[in-house]
């Protein structure tokens, strides 16, 4: 019950517009799979490629996550990051292309990368446990409609 709500605080903070304060943090709104209402999760932000506006966000919990399953059925979803909010489009990215992601953030926030990913059972020491959490991991590019 505790690390449920050790989660949800962070989709709390945004509803009540303290989102600005997460800046390395998306609040991501996809359609339900099958009741087809809104869902909401914040997600860590690995990487902002400013030239093409788009935000590459993780799933720890990979394909089994509710949030990647809802996009996956519809990747149209609605996104917020610290206090802009846009339309924007989900992609799941290949799994090489996930893996230079994640090693990217990895070299960059190694703290913080070690302490998420034992958060959900997976270790990050070393490169080499990075790219074995790549395969169970899913990194999603979230890229805002065009003339948002």
């Amino acid at each position: 019950m505790l690390l449920r709500w050790f989660f949800r605080a962070p989709v709390v903070l945004y509803r009540i517009g303290l989102g600005g304060l997460m800046p390395m943090q998306l609040l991501l709104t996809t359609v339900g799979r099958k009741t087809g209402r809104p869902r909401q999760a914040v997600v860590d932000v690995l990487r902002h490629d400013t030239a093409t506006d788009t935000y590459y966000v993780v799933s720890a919990y990979g394909a089994r996550s509710d949030w990647y399953r809802n996009l996956q059925a519809n990747p149209t979803v609605r996104a917020q990051v610290r206090w802009r909010k846009f339309p924007a489009t989900a992609t799941a990215l290949p799994e090489n292309e996930s893996e230079a992601v994640l090693l990217d953030y990895w070299r960059r926030h190694r703290l913080y990368s070690r302490a998420t990913m034992r958060l959900v059972g997976l270790k990050a020491a070393t490169e080499e446990q990075v790219r074995a959490a790549a395969g169970q991991m899913r990194v999603v590019a979230i890229q805002p409609e065009a003339g948002r």
